[in-house]
């Protein structure tokens, strides 16, 4: 009799400590995916950065094959930079992209020895570094 008594008063479910033993577990996972993918915004900006920046490169490319006396280099410059602008009045691009990680504008940079730069802040994204 006592024992059936016993039965009665015990509930099916769980109890505080083991829901604080759940939520803390599912605490520590979460913690340990934020720490992992936490920068991926970052390097998707980068990323970004890096392609726009490949594009800003081959349509400068067509445009000195297009028109190479204007960006011909005397014989005191050893750069010549070409505006983006200048790439969308052409119709070469179809607008300005801005630097997603750098929060700037891009910079494009012919060398003498013809080499395109293509940079923002300071930092060049194209030709990408290894």
């Amino acid at each position: 009799m006592k024992f059936k008594s016993l039965q009665k008063k015990k509930r099916a479910g769980f109890t505080l400590v083991e829901m604080v033993i759940v939520v803390t577990i599912l605490g520590i996972l979460s913690g340990i995916g934020f720490m992992k993918f936490g920068n991926v915004q970052e390097t998707s900006r980068k990323n970004a950065d890096y392609v726009a920046a490949a594009n800003l490169a081959t349509a400068a490319n067509l445009y000195i094959s297009e028109y190479p006396k204007e960006v011909e280099f005397s014989n005191s410059e050893n750069e010549k930079t070409i505006l983006v602008s200048t790439l969308k009045e052409k119709g070469y691009i179809n607008h300005e992209p801005e630097s997603q990680s750098e929060r700037s504008d891009f910079s494009i940079k012919l060398l003498k020895d013809g080499e395109i730069q293509v940079l923002s802040n300071n930092k060049t994204f194209y030709p990408k570094s290894k």
